[in-house]
């Protein structure tokens, strides 16, 4: 899902408009893990915190906090755990399930409820977010992410609302079924289950109150989630997460959930001005740490890091996370297969990592799935090495020999970091090196960027993905285009470049619908391979992540995915 985006001053002024009252004390029993402040450090703004117009990781994270879905992840082993769903049971055909809610969870106070007061959440609010989701608006981008193709009846849900009319007889969505207040079913239309569950983890799946979208629309910000915005503190420079009195979550002694207190998430202009902010204790944790700055680091205060216990730590992880550049397969002369192939082919991407990187990365000569999936070998696929001759061969029965009459292009990337601009200007100096093509490069608010690829403008479009859910399916939605439409008035996510091929879909959905992992992962192996050879993109390369971060912060999980469980991080406290 995720990419990463800028908020508006409009999105700005209305998102931390203060519409609640003054909520009353926790009267949960506290933990003496309780307490305390954490202040974390951000490059990229969210452009929405509405779930269902989520597209970034950093608004995910946001989300994770604010919000509650049916279903959480475990951020240590990222299994499913239960949220507001404190069970569910699946039929042998794996086809039908049922959820069962907990009783007495109630959604944050707000000024939208009758008295102010947050009431209880209960399935005509399951039903209600679930008709929200499974029908194509401009404030919901994910109907062909968790609706289409997936739930009974979601098709043709979408369809009779779009002739709907107040007055009329609403239609129902057939695969929903409403049993009483605290249980309800999802018929699937296929029996892979196992990835509806995770993508039900996720919080574009989030629970929303009917009485607050019809308050404040996509601009609706708070939820059942742990923490809700402190709107008074928060500002174009940090926003401010304060613990909700009435979360329902419990440890394994009984002690109220979460444990810290305040969340500060703090926005920089680059990577390099949240580390020294770090290093002054400004800041807590400072996530996507290039290695260069974490060597720095690590050897400038390498007391810091040696004192028993150490102050700071530094974790690297793989992650589910690729780096890439989108080609924009309508717009000349990228709409030539060969045009594309070559780029591919001139690209020493060993090259560009030692420059973003220092070399500590894999280079993209495989698909855009990352080596992080267990039986999924990406070393099968035939991808693009270097190789010359060969791209300037492509160029040629193109029309562009030695690269005459070849238009100069345009690549669009994020301002902010560092790592991704140097390796975006060795991409720039090969292509003029190798193939005699000149790139332009510019670097864009992210909110600027992503409007410029909507509207299908530009040749070259700088990506970076991570998974929303642990499965290689996340990656190739990407591409899935059986829906997409060159209509630029519409906004396909993920599917922002509008890529079309049937051959491609067929495979995803082959893979996407089939009922074990095994015959899963076959399909999409043979859909990615299809994806490379048709080339509308250029893998850059798969990155570890270093995140570096204070010692006090106890149980604070580092996974594949960069997902956070902040309902059990806590902050260590200094006994004298």
């Amino acid at each position: 899902m995720v990419r990463l985006l800028l908020f508006s001053v409009l999105i700005v002024s209305t998102l931390f408009y203060s519409c609640g009252k003054k909520e009353e004390k926790d009267t949960r029993p506290i933990s003496s893990k309780s307490g305390g402040k954490i202040v974390i450090a951000e490059i990229a703004k969210p452009l929405s915190l509405f779930p269902q117009k989520l597209t970034r990781i950093e608004e995910a994270l946001i989300c994770n906090q604010i919000y509650e879905p049916l279903i959480r992840l475990n951020a240590k082993t990222l299994d499913l755990i239960p949220a507001l769903a404190e069970k569910w049971e699946v039929s042998p055909d794996g086809k039908h399930i049922t959820f069962y809610l907990r009783k007495g969870v109630r959604f944050q106070d707000d000024a939208c409820f009758d008295g102010g007061k947050g009431r209880e959440i209960t399935t005509a609010d399951v039903k209600f977010t679930f008709e929200k989701l499974c029908r194509e608006s401009e404030d919901n981008f994910h109907f062909y992410t968790i609706c289409s193709d997936r739930i009974v009846g979601a098709k043709e849900f979408n369809e009779a609302m779009q002739r709907y009319k107040e007055g009329d007889k609403k239609p129902e969505i057939k695969g929903l079924k409403i049993i009483d207040d605290y249980t309800f079913s999802i018929d699937l239309q296929y029996p892979n289950y196992h990835s509806f569950l995770q993508l039900l983890a996720t919080p574009i799946a989030a629970i929303i109150p009917k009485e607050g979208y019809e308050k404040y629309k996509d601009k609706l910000d708070f939820g059942a989630g742990p923490y809700r915005i402190d709107k008074t503190s928060s500002n174009e420079q940090q926003l401010v997460l304060v613990k909700n009195p009435h979360y329902y979550a419990v440890d394994k002694e009984g002690y109220a959930l979460p444990y810290i207190d305040t969340i500060v998430i703090r926005y920089f202009e680059s990577t390099e001005d949240a580390i020294i902010a770090f290093l002054n204790h400004q800041v807590d944790v400072v996530n996507d740490v290039p290695n260069n700055a974490a060597k720095r680091v690590v050897e400038q205060h390498i007391n810091s890091f040696q004192k028993v216990p150490p102050e700071y730590i530094i974790d690297m992880t793989s992650q589910m996370f690729v780096q890439y550049v989108l080609i924009n397969t309508h717009l000349p002369p990228f709409d030539n297969i060969k045009v594309r192939n070559a780029v591919n082919y001139a690209l020493d991407r060993n090259k560009i990592i030692e420059k973003a990187f220092n070399g500590q990365a894999l280079p993209g000569i495989y698909g855009i799935t990352p080596p992080a999936f267990k039986d999924y070998d990406i070393t099968q696929l035939k991808g693009y090495d270097f190789n010359i001759q060969k791209a300037k061969e492509l160029l040629a029965k193109a029309g562009y020999p030695n690269g005459q009459g070849f238009p100069t292009v345009t690549i669009y990337t994020n301002k902010g970091f560092s790592k991704t601009q140097a390796a975006i200007n060795e991409l720039q100096r090969q292509l003029k090196e190798n193939l005699n093509i000149n790139v332009i490069f510019e670097s864009l608010p992210l909110d600027i960027k992503f409007r410029l690829e909507q509207k299908n403008k530009g040749h070259f479009f700088r990506q970076g993905w991570v998974a929303d859910f642990p499965s290689p399916e996340n990656f190739l939605s990407i591409f899935y285009g059986k829906h997409v439409t060159l209509d630029t008035n519409k906004v396909y996510f993920p599917n922002t470049q509008r890529y079309i091929n049937p051959i491609f879909d067929e495979y995803y959905e082959k893979g996407r619908d089939a009922v074990n992992k095994d015959s899963a992962y076959k399909y999409f192996m043979q859909a990615e391979q299809i994806l490379l050879d048709d080339a509308p993109m250029i893998v850059l390369w798969y990155e570890a992540s270093y995140r570096l971060y204070h010692n006090k912060i106890k149980d604070f999980y580092m996974n594949p995915m960069r997902y956070y469980d902040l309902r059990i991080a806590y902050i260590e406290k200094n006994e004298k």
